[in-house]
């Protein structure tokens, strides 16, 4: 039987929302596409899978099967969650007589240097090394912990209970905050651990989206100010997010796990496109992806500039394009061109 099948009228309801946004457009490209990357890339961040290339991801495509009850356009993200949900795990492909490990994390872990390590690889081989290894990582719940096994066909059937418990770090919340949520952490998300090899298995991974929350970080904000230097035909135009926001330019987080996983440092500055009216500009604008060091969990953050024309006028587009597991995706805000009057100009100068 197919677990999908099994879903909620809730989540039923939540999978037609979707919908509706996919054939909207939402304002962003290939809203399916990005659903379906984000929580491809928050599972192989939670798994500890490095993205190694296409032949470990035609490697993947090869292995194990898994479908979970209440998930949505065909991704492993569950919605309408709520402590004491049983999420209907069933797997086909693995291997026999297999015992496994299911763990919930919050995705902090995905950004937080400490945990590198966990994500990128470790020496534990044995049960206790990895439940002592777990219980060390405070982002990741420990008494969440869960044993199933597969059967002699390699077939897996598990109803895995979403935990009332949290993990250690007060800040490690499931669900998450609006904060982190909004920054791109979208959910808590439950790890598979082949208890044979004591690697993840990233086909039985999937992403808790508690009831209440959405499904899509809202769009981020923009803010414009304009400065014209004395004896100049140019203005300065540097961009921010809008005062007091509480949406960010979340796909830079994504791109940062991304970039982590590959083996890079994860964290940069990510470029943004500007654009006036049709027309590209240089500019030296980038978003800063969240960042938590373990106690202070930092939003996404925009800023830098670019220089137009003095008269130039119109519409600023600012967009931040990404690629996850090869996938183009793309948000954006948009403003006004802010307009520095001729005589401010003139008092500037004559100061």
């Amino acid at each position: 039987m197919d677990v999908r099948k099994l879903g909620t009228t809730d989540s039923r309801r939540t999978d037609r929302r979707v919908w509706r946004r996919v054939r909207g457009g939402g304002g962003r490209r290939a809203p399916r596409a990005l659903l379906a990357a984000c929580v491809a890339l928050v599972t192989c961040a939670v798994a500890g899978v490095g993205a190694a290339g296409g032949a470990g991801q035609a490697a993947a495509a090869a292995g194990p099967v898994c479908t979970f009850s209440g998930s949505i356009l065909g991704t492993p993200l569950v919605t309408n969650v709520t402590p004491g949900k049983v999420v209907n795990v069933s797997c086909t492909g693995l291997p026999a007589n297999n015992p496994f490990l299911l763990v919930e994390a919050s995705l902090l872990v995905a950004i937080d240097p400490s945990a590198k390590p966990l994500l990128t690889g470790t020496s534990v081989t044995t049960l206790p090394g990895l439940l002592a290894l777990i219980a060390a990582t405070p982002e990741l719940n420990a008494t969440s912990v869960a044993f199933p096994s597969s059967n002699a066909s390699g077939d897996l059937t598990y109803g895995y209970t979403v935990p009332s418990s949290q993990p250690t770090d007060p800040n490690a919340t499931c669900p998450p905050s609006t904060e982190q949520l909004n920054s791109g952490l979208v959910g808590c998300a439950v790890a598979m651990i082949n208890l044979t090899t004591f690697k993840p298995v990233t086909a039985g991974t999937f992403v808790l989206s508690f009831k209440g929350q959405a499904v899509f970080p809202p769009d981020p904000t923009l803010a414009l100010s304009a400065t014209v230097q004395p004896h100049s035909h140019f203005k300065t135009v540097t961009v921010s997010d809008a005062p007091g926001a509480k949406t960010y330019w979340w796909l830079a987080t994504l791109e940062s796990i991304e970039a982590g996983l590959g083996g890079g440092s994860g964290g940069g500055p990510v470029p943004v496109v500007v654009k006036v009216g049709r027309n590209t500009v240089a500019s030296k604008a980038f978003v800063a992806p969240a960042t938590y060091n373990g106690a202070v969990f930092t939003p996404p953050k925009l800023s830098g500039s670019f220089v137009v024309a003095k008269g130039a006028l119109g519409k600023v587009t600012v967009s931040l394009p990404a690629t996850l597991l090869g996938l183009p995706l793309t948000i954006s805000a948009k403003q006004r061109m802010p307009v520095t009057p001729i005589a401010n100009a003139a008092r500037a100068h004559r100061q």
